[in-house]
């Protein structure tokens, strides 16, 4: 059980300092933060220019297609601004993989309370001894599954990326319009 808290405990930390690493290529940038306002200011007038009575059809129909591409642009470019954070958060976990692979390499660190399906044993498994039953862990899978928790967690606690759009595609919205119905 020790060894089960301890991956968790370096996974907390690995995801931790990906996030730091995060904020100090990305988030604390005046160029991301004006990114974020631009597309927060976008989103309210397009929320709106949708819910307005007024207006003619085809000028509001534009209006919002306008801001609609200009919200698109906007969340590109901030993209874009985060890619180079995501290749040094990528490297650092594989490095932090390695570390953890280097550190349990044949040990169990967990017995799950089922037989999981063949698809995902190898995944479940690796790092094992071919004899291991089926239902153990390794440190790595435990590792990764951690790191997913925690990384969600601190988005959503630290609010430091874009804000997720509210609005809906318009292929879902009105797929008539998009395949060229009616």
């Amino acid at each position: 059980m020790s060894e089960f808290i301890s991956v968790l405990v370096l996974s907390l930390l690995a995801s931790g300092i990906s996030e730091a690493v995060s904020y100090a290529l990305v988030y604390r940038t005046d160029q991301f933060q004006h990114l974020k306002q631009k597309i927060v200011q976008n989103e309210a007038k397009l929320d709106e220019e949708k819910q307005a009575l007024g207006g003619s059809g085809k000028h509001r129909q534009r209006r919002i297609e306008s801001l609609e591409t200009m919200l698109s642009a906007t969340r590109s470019k901030a993209s874009g601004l985060q890619l180079r954070s995501t290749v040094v958060v990528g490297v650092m976990q594989l490095l932090f993989i390695y570390v953890v692979n280097s550190l349990f390499s044949g040990k169990v660190v967990a017995t799950l309370p089922f037989e999981p399906l063949s698809v995902f044993r190898s995944l479940i498994h690796r790092g094992l001894p071919e004899d291991c039953p089926s239902n153990v862990c390794s440190a790595t899978f435990v590792f990764v599954l951690g790191g997913l928790v925690f990384k969600s967690m601190f988005d959503r606690c630290l609010q430091l990326g874009l804000p997720k759009g509210t609005s809906l595609p318009k292929w879902v919205t009105n797929p008539e319009d998009v395949i060229g119905g009616k």
